[in-house]
């Protein structure tokens, strides 16, 4: 047969489809992964599609809607990895150029698209078929696949210099508890009566560290440690919590495109002081809605959540960068006497492990200030523990 009239290989006729499938009609693949529209509707756009764009589609007539289908809704070959309960991270920057976090340790992966318009089209469907928008204008985009429990993050060019990347944080459909941390390095053993006792109570804690430290880990399992009937109200930008407790409340954020008035994460922390809680719980502080958990936690409810810092001592300063923009009226010296009554406890977390456990209090001499004292780890003359960072490779979970 003649080179030009040779069928295209089935995977790049596919990814051919998917791309024009995408780009014609993003609503209805949405519309589609929601459940609203009967998948047979996408089939037959499918096929369509597949004869406008070769002629030859039909030598792959038995396999080509199927796996057209697959690709659009399933995650391809990352699938495995989606589907591994301690893969917590996947992360992709080019068609053969992927890895994964379990437990904190990142390692390569041998996965490999068959051509960087087969890995553009994947990029794009992920955000498009959970009703995100991305274009070339809009350019990177965030969105949760509710299923599966995952957040995505994908950047197409201009923004990406080069080809799309992809970064996809997983949440267990379980979360783990203080005791299965322990057995995976997280802290040492004797450590967990300690937690236990800040989950039991009515302290506001605050968890950070960089970046995939480990801390909505963490958080998870101390919301799974607290009281079966305390009343915590989980408020987030996209679902990571998940908790497991049945008298949670769980309030998300609605972002324009999503129809409707938009509803910030601000929105729902101020809300949520209207409510008969106990607690109050924001899966991530990255902006100015750091000002109304210092509120929240300053008018007596328990308050908890996770930021970025570069150490314990640095996590209060760092809800203060985050708040003093949205600030209107209230003084650096009062955010910072709220501060001091309204969060109790600071956890520090490196690569997957608890660094430093810190307590927070008014300062004896000006009670606008407040004074942190480091509680764990204590000196190793005081204590006999080793500190966390001695604890050079995590154990294996028990099966």
């Amino acid at each position: 047969m003649h080179p030009a009239f040779e069928p295209p290989a089935l995977t790049d006729l596919i990814a051919q489809v998917s791309a024009s499938v995408l780009a014609s009609e993003p609503a209805l693949v949405a519309e589609v992964a929601a459940g609203k529209i009967e998948r047979s509707v996408l089939e037959n756009l499918i096929q369509k599609t597949a004869d406008q764009e070769s002629l030859r589609a039909g030598y792959y007539a038995t396999e080509l809607r199927q796996q057209t289908m697959d690709f659009l809704f399933g995650y391809g070959p990352l699938q495995e990895y989606v589907d591994d309960p301690d893969v917590t991270d996947i992360d992709g920057t080019g068609p053969s150029e992927f890895t994964i976090k379990r437990h904190g340790q990142r390692m390569p992966i041998p996965v490999q698209f068959n051509s960087d318009r087969a890995y553009d089209t994947f990029c794009r469907l992920m955000i498009i078929r959970q009703g995100g928008q991305i274009n070339d204008n809009d350019s990177h985009c965030r969105v949760t696949d509710e299923r599966y429990r995952l957040r995505i993050n994908v950047t197409v060019p201009p923004r990406s210099a080069t080809v799309p990347t992809v970064c996809i944080r997983k949440h267990r459909s379980i979360a783990y508890n203080l005791e299965q941390l322990a057995m995976l390095g997280m802290f040492p053993p004797d450590t967990v009566p300690l937690l236990q006792a800040i989950s039991s109570s009515d302290q506001s804690f605050l968890i950070c560290g960089k970046g995939a430290s480990g801390k909505t880990t963490l958080l998870r399992a101390m919301i799974k440690a607290m009281p079966l009937l305390e009343r915590v109200l989980v408020a987030e930008s996209d679902s990571e919590i998940y908790p497991e407790k049945p008298y949670c409340l769980i309030h998300r954020i609605r972002k324009g495109h999503e129809g409707g008035l938009p509803v910030t994460l601000r929105d729902l922390i101020a809300d949520g002081l209207t409510m008969s809680l106990d607690t109050y719980c924001i899966g991530e502080i990255v902006g100015e809605e750091a000002l109304e958990f210092i509120k929240a936690a300053y008018s007596g409810h328990r308050c908890l959540a996770t930021t970025h810092a570069e150490s314990g001592r640095d996590a209060l300063e760092r809800l203060l960068s985050l708040a003093r923009p949205a600030t209107s009226g209230e003084s650096e010296t009062s955010l910072r006497a709220m501060l001091a009554k309204g969060v109790d406890t600071v956890l520090y977390l490196k690569n997957f492990r608890l660094e430093e456990i810190w307590t927070v209090t008014s300062s004896q001499d000006r009670e606008e200030q407040y004074e942190m004292d480091r509680i764990w780890p204590q000196p190793a003359a005081k204590t006999g523990n080793p500190p966390a960072d001695q604890f050079a490779e995590p154990l294996e979970p028990s099966p």
